[in-house]
Order: structure tokens, then sequence, then C-alpha cells
């Protein structure tokens, strides 16, 4: 799932600056989190599937992924309306949507939307 969305969004991982990755995990958390719904996970196996895939996908270390999961977690329950995590995570929860409907192009318009958004944007190609 993390996978095809970082290949949807269209930057090498390699390339991609550590706010871009931090973006994408925050958005893949929302994904997890409906995953975990429909398939009714209890929240401490949604959030070893959070670490397993940060540390899979994203290349943090077990301690990384461990410490980004638990702050991800904190934010999903912030009561503050202005958490841009919490937002990024329900955009991610639509993405998952997205990418079980095999809507690419919606999905990648989604997180790039966020990218620019938060000044992470995704280079244009050149013509």
């Amino acid at each position: 799932m993390a996978e095809h969305l970082i290949a949807a969004v269209g930057i090498p991982f390699a390339q991609a600056s550590e706010l871009q990755r931090q973006i994408l995990a925050t958005f893949t958390f929302g994904m997890i989190f409906a995953e975990g719904q429909i398939r009714r996970l209890s929240p401490p196996d949604t959030h070893a599937l959070t670490i397993c895939c940060l540390m899979d996908t994203f290349g943090y270390s077990a301690e990384q992924a461990g410490a980004l999961s638990t702050d991800l977690v904190i934010h999903s329950s912030s009561k503050d309306e202005n958490d841009t995590h919490k937002a990024i995570m329900h955009r991610g929860i639509d993405g998952h949507r997205q990418w079980q409907a095999g809507q690419t192009a919606q999905l990648k318009e989604n997180v790039v939307g966020i990218l620019n958004a938060l000044g992470a944007g995704v280079p244009k190609a050149p013509a």
C-alpha cells in the first residue's frame, strides 16, 4: 500500500526530502488506520503494522519508527482543530478508498495537494 502511494506520487524515494517522507508517512498512517478498521484490527495491531511499514517502506530504524508511530497516535486523538498531522491522516483515510478503487490519478492529486500546501511540493518534470 505505502509503496503504491509513493509510486503514485512520483517522487523517487531516495530523492525525497525528510519533510516529504514525514508527510507521506502521516498520510500512510491514515491509510493503515482505514485498513485496520476494515479488517477489525486492534489498536495495538494497527500500531505494530504502522511501525513495520515505517521501517520496511520508509527506511526508519526501529527506534525512529516507534517514536514516529507513537507521535502519530497522539496526533490522531488531538482535539486541536488545526492539527496538521490529523488533517493529513484524514486525507490518508480518503486515500485508502482511492487506493482500493485503483484511482491512482486521484490518489496522486490528493497527496500532491498536501505536499504543495505545506511547501514540500513535487518538482515538475521538464517539458
